[in-house]
Order: structure tokens, then C-alpha cells, then sequence
């Protein structure tokens, strides 16, 4: 699915599961909130902004992390991490939502964006 010859055109997204291919919990298990931190931003109030291209969620139990496929043409090289993150670790990846689905899911901050902002954090 993370190969375009393996894509259908009408997806949206794809979700990574906390699974392994061989049925393991991954740990550890905040590891969505690390992998979705690379594309977050911090805002005024101090609070991480995750990126609507990459957001960690827990679906059905299962901590999971929903990426765009807009990501691919956004960021190339980010798309490319997530990609490695996945095949590297034997997560679990299947469909999410059809692009009629997914619609516009908030804001999608600059990737370009310092998170980590000395004004932001009071550095």
C-alpha cells in the first residue's frame, strides 16, 4: 500500500497500527506520538500541533497513526521516514479513508515550522 503501483487512487490515508507482522503489541507505546512529532508544531499556549498529513490516534483499542497520502507530494523525504519507520519495525498497514471520506481534516501546519521555538519555549 505504500508503493504507488500497490495504491488505490481513491485513498486518501492509510493507517499504521501498533502491530507487528507477526501480531506483537510494538512498543514502545508512545510510539505514534514520537513518529507524529517530526511534522508537529508547538502553538502560543505551549501545546503540540500535530500535523493533519501525520496524527497519532487510538483506533479500536489499538494505537495507531493515520497518514495522508498528500504527505508523499508535501514532503517527500518525510514520507520517505514513515515509510522506512514502517517496513523497518514490520508494522501492520492497512486502508483509511477515501479521499471523498477524509475531506479537509483541520489545519496543516508549515512543515518548514520550528517546533521547538526558543520564543515559543521560553528558552
Amino acid at each position: 500500500m505504500l508503493d504507488k503501483k500497490d495504491r488505490s487512487p481513491d485513498l486518501a490515508e492509510f493507517v499504521i497500527q501498533g502491530i507487528t507482522k507477526d501480531g506483537t503489541s510494538f512498543r514502545p507505546s508512545n510510539w505514534g506520538e514520537r513518529l507524529s512529532d517530526m511534522l508537529s508544531t508547538t502553538g502560543h499556549d505551549g501545546r503540540i500541533l500535530y500535523s493533519s498529513y501525520l496524527r497519532p490516534m487510538v483506533i479500536q483499542g489499538i494505537p495507531s497513526v493515520v497518514v495522508r497520502f498528500s504527505l508523499e507530494t508535501a514532503d517527500p523525504h518525510a514520507f520517505e521516514l514513515v515509510r522506512q519507520f514502517v517496513v523497518t519495525n514490520q508494522l501492520t498497514v492497512r486502508a483509511g479513508r477515501r479521499r471523498a471520506d477524509a475531506g479537509a481534516t483541520g489545519m496543516f501546519p508549515t512543515l518548514s515550522m520550528e517546533r521547538r521555538s526558543p520564543k515559543n519555549n521560553g528558552w
